[in-house]
């Protein structure tokens, strides 16, 4: 009896002490690699950090560090703030116990960074016994440090200014309070994420600050601002209420959109930031619908600065169709669709019943073809198509005998063509079509013009 208790015990504790056992052997296994991680850095540290910010393009970052053995590796780890993805760059320095590691973080930036970005970093430090030292995150401005900036708070915007006067800002900011908050109302924004603009006062104050653009857009002045929703950041040329507006809209739009979203056909981030502006002109579908292109092809906004501002009218005048037409909350509702994933097509079918070729289509004036006609009820009454009159059936067989006629005499003439041979084999040909008919001027033509 006893020996066979002292069994039934051993073969129900086993279990549950390889179970306990296992559990142990994982905790000594965290609090050894948690030793070994505090103690990582242990044997280094940071010394000293330096940033010098010097417009235009400096950011000079830099840090001191030592350890018992010799550094080999720093890395720089930076983003916008707000961005999601981390970056990294190796600063110079010689490897030794105490080095001092620098590099100019504008020339590691692969892509334009505009003044008033916000740049979010932090080093990762190893030393030649693998030990290694993550130092806190920390934030530097890429500031204009050419002028003396002053700022102002409106809502989720903060303005930076420079030589304006207290009663021109003071005047935008009173329109601008009334201006944001319908912002947010229409694009039913709750919580906003703070966002940022920088204004300049003169235009030659803006060529180095502005992204690069062509000489003609430049030379006309055809772009006033831009905005980088990444940065949560607009640039500007005048304390200007609608321009501010614009640019702020942007922002908003890019909020309101969400991380899920696909990508934002300019015509809509376009025609919706140009439409929250409170004194811009809306032009009618008619006098744009033959002097624009189809809303499939105005995915981006490319072209002269003529069929740039149509661009931008056309944009406009289709978003105002929409909520005009059909109200805040179905573009609220068409808004969130596409912040859930939709594709374009499939949030304007689901809100309006409309494709984007239909809603072209009906913007124009035209029958869309979007929706079909809701079935006729009992009782209703829906009139039978009128017969076709004689005057009718006459003009369809005069139009056939006509049809007819010229189909007999381009056959006779086909006929006759083939009974005699072409004495001009290369007739009709096109200088692009035949070399030896090219002018010497031409001959490195390739194609038509």
């Amino acid at each position: 009896m006893q020996s066979s208790f002292f069994h039934l015990s051993f073969t129900l504790i086993t279990p549950l002490r390889a179970v306990f056992l296992a559990l142990t052997g994982v905790f000594l296994i965290f609090m050894l690699s948690a030793s070994s991680l505090s103690a990582a850095g242990g044997d280094l540290k940071v010394v000293s950090t330096g940033e010098e910010v010097s417009f235009p393009g400096n950011v000079d970052l830099s840090v001191t560090a030592e350890g018992d053995a010799d550094i080999v590796e720093v890395r720089l780890f930076y983003r916008t703030v707000g961005g999601q993805v981390w970056a990294y760059a190796y600063p110079d320095f010689v490897p030794a116990n105490q080095v001092t590691a620098s590099l100019n973080l504008t020339g590691e930036v692969s892509t334009y960074l505009p003044p008033g970005t916000e740049v979010e970093y932090y080093y990762e430090i190893t030393d030649a016994q693998g030990n290694v030292l993550r130092t806190e995150p920390t934030v530097v401005e890429y500031e204009d440090t050419r002028f003396d900036w002053e700022e102002v708070k409106v809502g989720p915007l903060t303005l930076r200014y420079y030589d304006q006067s207290d009663l021109r800002v003071r005047g935008v900011v009173r329109s601008l309070e009334a201006d944001l908050a319908r912002l947010q109302r229409v694009l039913h924004l709750g919580q906003t994420e703070e966002i940022k603009g920088v204004i300049y006062s003169r235009r030659s104050h803006t060529l180095e600050a502005f992204p690069q653009q062509s000489r003609t857009t430049t030379e006309q002045q055809t772009f006033q601002g831009f905005a980088f929703p990444e940065s949560r950041l607009f640039l500007g040329l005048g304390m200007d209420r609608g321009l501010i507006v614009h640019e702020s809209a942007h922002l908003l739009f890019d909020q309101a959109m969400g991380e899920s979203a696909l990508p934002t056909p300019a015509w809509l981030d376009e025609g919706f930031a140009s439409y929250m502006d409170p004194s811009v002109k809306i032009f009618s579908d008619g006098s744009l619908n033959d002097r624009t292109n189809p809303l499939r092809a105005m995915n981006t906004v490319t072209g002269t600065p003529h069929s740039i501002g149509t661009f931008y009218q056309k944009s406009l005048s289709v978003v105002a169709f929409m909520i005009d037409e059909f109200g805040e909350t179905s573009f609220q509702r068409f808004i969130s669709q596409l912040g859930n994933g939709s594709t374009m097509d499939a949030a304007l079918t689901s809100v309006y019943g409309l494709d984007l070729d239909g809603l072209d289509t009906r913007w124009a004036g035209e029958p869309s073809g979007g929706r079909e006609p809701a079935p006729s009820s009992p009782g209703t009454f829906r009139p039978e198509p009128d017969s076709p009159s004689l005057f009718l059936f006459f003009n369809s067989w005069l139009l056939g005998g006509l049809v007819l006629l010229v189909l007999a005499a381009v056959s006779i003439q086909y006929v006759a063509t083939k009974l005699r041979p072409d004495p001009y084999p290369e007739e009709g040909l096109q200088p692009w079509e035949d070399p030896d008919l090219w002018d010497d001027d031409d001959s490195d033509r390739s194609g038509p013009y």
